[in-house]
């Protein structure tokens, strides 16, 4: 992947990309209301700083400038992000699904209601075994 096709990504939350010594810095900023999964974020590689946008988080990721660890520090943040955009569409679309399902309860009779079943096709459900964090950054 080059350059470009990497930080087209994350763009919309990237705020700089540092040198700092033998490590590199990338940093961005994300809406307060997302989680960083754990599995994304190795706890000595993130730093939270003051952000300056209200309703956001600057965070900074730091790796060895060496390619495995600056592809491990750019697929995390990757994830992170995929991980809140689908997040954010499954609040809509549950959102969206509750207004459905409000209209049908306002339009049915009680009986019908009463009799109302809900039958879900859909592949096995999966639950993830680890726990989110609100961000619990590295002290360094």
């Amino acid at each position: 992947m080059t350059l470009y096709q990497e930080v087209t990504i994350l763009f919309p939350y990237l705020h700089s990309i540092r040198k700092l010594k033998t490590h590199l810095s990338i940093d961005v900023m994300f809406p307060n209301s997302w989680k960083l999964p754990k599995k994304y974020i190795p706890e000595n590689s993130i730093v939270e700083n003051e952000s300056q946008l209200p309703d956001h988080r600057f965070f900074s990721f730091v790796s060895e400038f060496e390619e495995q660890a600056v592809d491990n520090i750019l697929s995390n943040i990757q994830n992170v992000i995929r991980y809140n955009k689908e997040r954010e569409e499954k609040e809509k679309l549950f959102d969206d699904k509750v207004s459905e399902l409000r209209k049908m309860f306002d339009k049915q009779n009680l009986d019908n209601l009463k009799n109302l079943k809900f039958d879900i096709t859909s592949k096995k459900v999966e639950f993830e075994d680890e726990e989110l964090t609100d961000a619990e950054p590295a002290t360094n």
